[in-house]
């Protein structure tokens, strides 16, 4: 059984206001290679066409029903270190 990753993606700059977006994956060399040529989620999609830069700040050990919790503390930037200053 493959370990699913829940990550976290950093942007260099915002897009309309949102700064993160937290997913999961079996795969993320992959899912990373989709979301930087605008595949997957809307977001990632409209995110690559503004050209803004992702960043991988944090990676768990978790499944979908932890993704979902991270995503419904509506506070992603509490959880980048890049946000914090390398906390």
């Amino acid at each position: 059984m493959k370990t699913t990753i829940v990550y976290l993606l950093h942007f260099n700059i915002p897009y309309k206001r949102v700064s993160h977006y937290i997913g999961s994956t079996t795969n993320l060399k992959e899912r990373m290679h989709n979301h930087i040529n605008g595949r997957g989620s809307k977001l990632m999609k409209a995110v690559s066409e503004s050209g803004i830069k992702i960043t991988v700040a944090r990676t768990w050990e978790g499944d979908r029903n932890f993704e979902r919790y991270l995503k419904n503390q509506k506070n992603n930037k509490r959880f980048c270190p890049i946000c914090q200053g390398g906390k």
